[in-house]
C-alpha cells in the first residue's frame, strides 16, 4: 500500500513538473513571438504629449507598422529620436530588458521633458517636389507639375482635425512655433511633417524636413481610447 502511494506520488510529481515546464515554455514562446512581431512588424506606441491632438490626444495608444513603402500625404508617422545620447553598458542592458518585459511599452531612454530625445508622431503634409507655404497655421501645397496651390485638406485623402487658434490682426506668425512662413520647395526625399496641434508642436517648422530613413513606421490603428478606435 505504501509503495503504491509512493509510486502515485512520484508520478504525480512528474506530471506536475511537466505541466509547469510546458506552461513556462508556452508563455516564453508566446512572449518571444509577440516581441518579434513588435520589433519587426507591428508595435504599440503611446502618445505622451498633446502635440497631435485632437485626433491623437495625450495617452492615446496606436499600432505602428514598419511594413510600408513610402509615406503618403496625410499619413501619421513615427519619427526616430532627433537627439541621441551615449548610454552606459548597464543602461543599455536595462533598456533592452524593459522593452522585452513590457512588450515595448516602457522605454527607459524616453524623457518627456525633452521631446527631441523621444520618438514622435507627426503628420506628413509635404511630399518631395511640393512647393509649400503656411498661413494662419494652415499649409498650402502646390504638388510638382501642378499650377495652383490647394490647402493640405483638399489634397489629402485622409481627413484629419487640427488644433490651432485664429490669430488677432497684430499677431506675428513668424515668432516661436510659426503659424505662417513663405513658400519653399521640397527636394528629393524631403518630407514636411507637422503636429496636428499647430500651436504646441515641435516639427518641421523648427527643425526642417525629414527623410524616409528618419521614420520608424506609420500608424495603422488607433485602439485606445476604445471609443475612438480607427484604422488609418
Amino acid at each position: 500500500m505504501n509503495r503504491q502511494l509512493f509510486e502515485y506520488s512520484y508520478e504525480l510529481k512528474k506530471q506536475n513538473k511537466r505541466k509547469t515546464f510546458f506552461t513556462i515554455f508556452y508563455f516564453i514562446f508566446i512572449y518571444l513571438i509577440l516581441n518579434i512581431i513588435f520589433s519587426f512588424v507591428l508595435f504599440p506606441v503611446k502618445q505622451v504629449s498633446n502635440s497631435m491632438s485632437p485626433d491623437f490626444p495625450e495617452n492615446s495608444i496606436s499600432f505602428i507598422t514598419k511594413i510600408y513603402k513610402v509615406p503618403d500625404r496625410g499619413d501619421v508617422v513615427l519619427l526616430k529620436r532627433r537627439i541621441t545620447t551615449e548610454h552606459k553598458f548597464y543602461e543599455k542592458i536595462w533598456h533592452n530588458i524593459s522593452l522585452f518585459f513590457t512588450a515595448q511599452q516602457y522605454d527607459s531612454y524616453t524623457n518627456k521633458d525633452f521631446p527631441d530625445t523621444n520618438n514622435q508622431l507627426r503628420r506628413v503634409v509635404g511630399l518631395p517636389g511640393d512647393e509649400i507655404y503656411m498661413k494662419d497655421y494652415v499649409l498650402y501645397v502646390k504638388p510638382a507639375g501642378e499650377k495652383h496651390f490647394l490647402t493640405e485638406f483638399e489634397l489629402s485623402d485622409k481627413p484629419y482635425n487640427l488644433t490651432f487658434i485664429t490669430p488677432p490682426v497684430e499677431w506675428n506668425g513668424t515668432v516661436g512655433v510659426r503659424g505662417s512662413f513663405d513658400s519653399i520647395i521640397l527636394g528629393q526625399d524631403e518630407y514636411f511633417v507637422l503636429g496636428d496641434n499647430r500651436i504646441s508642436s515641435s516639427d518641421s517648422r523648427l527643425w526642417g524636413t525629414v527623410k524616409k530613413q528618419d521614420m520608424e513606421g506609420r500608424i495603422l490603428l488607433k485602439y485606445y481610447p476604445v471609443k475612438t478606435i480607427k484604422f488609418y
